[in-house]
């Protein structure tokens, strides 16, 4: 063997039960470690004070939709209560004669039908009768 490949087969375990030994060995160490650190500290705390001011902020912005919404509610149902009712306006106006108008829509729709069956026909001829025989090519038109 040379020198690397001993010194790589030194640092290897023999069994697997070995590595993983020494796999929850160096985890634990770290996760002792990440624990007594202030920078997890710091980031634990961070992430509190992010968290409840996100929490109040959101409830804050509840509150005070909410209490605008109910202000533009009351000011809807006042607006809906100093407008007349529907039905008293309809009895104070004169009934407008539409006798004119339904006549003029009337004609306009029926001259719309008739131009549309008149394209149509246009559009939509018959096709020319069969012909006795097929045309030839010796044949000579006078």
């Amino acid at each position: 063997m040379t020198r690397v490949t001993e010194s790589l087969s030194s640092q290897l375990p023999d069994t697997f039960d070995q590595a993983v030994a020494r796999v929850e060995d160096s985890f634990e160490e770290t996760a002792t470690r990440i624990k007594e650190s202030d920078a997890a500290d710091n980031a634990r705390r961070i992430a509190a004070v992010v968290a409840t001011a996100t929490a109040r902020g959101a409830g804050q912005l509840g509150l005070f939709l909410g209490r605008q919404s109910a202000v533009l509610a009351k000011k809807g149902v006042e607006c809906a209560k100093s407008l007349p009712a529907k039905s008293a306006a309809r009895a104070e106006r004169e009934p407008k004669p539409r006798g004119r108008k339904r006549i003029g829509l009337f004609v306009i729709a029926g001259v719309a039908v008739i131009g549309g069956a008149v394209f149509y026909k246009s559009r939509h001829r018959e096709h020319p009768p069969v012909a006795s025989a097929p045309p030839r090519v010796d044949e000579q038109t006078a």
